[in-house]
């Protein structure tokens, strides 16, 4: 079992989607409907950013603190804001790279 399915074992209820999103600034997001809530993860990230989406989108799923539409409202801001606390406290860092 790699440490990304570890992580995403700690969520049961939600699903958790790997997705591949070539932009290099896109790490994951959160949405929530009548369906249940559904986490996608940028599979083309390092696997300590993978790490840190999980904790960061489930976060705002299990505190229930979202944004809107707008990506510079307050109310998007304090949902990134708070979001990213939670994400920090576990302060997953890069791995050290090996040179050979």
């Amino acid at each position: 079992m790699t440490n990304v399915e570890l992580y995403i074992d700690c969520f049961p209820d939600y699903k958790f989607y790997g997705i591949e999103v070539e932009h290099n600034k896109y790490f994951g997001e959160v949405v929530k409907d009548s369906n249940g809530t559904m986490i996608f993860i940028n599979t083309l990230q390092p696997e300590w950013q993978q790490l840190h989406t999980i904790v960061h989108e489930s976060a705002h799923a299990d505190f229930d603190v979202f944004g809107d539409d707008k990506r510079h409202s307050m109310k998007t801001l304090l949902a990134e804001k708070q979001a990213e606390y939670v994400a920090n406290h576990f302060q997953i860092k890069k791995l050290p790279s090996i040179s050979k």
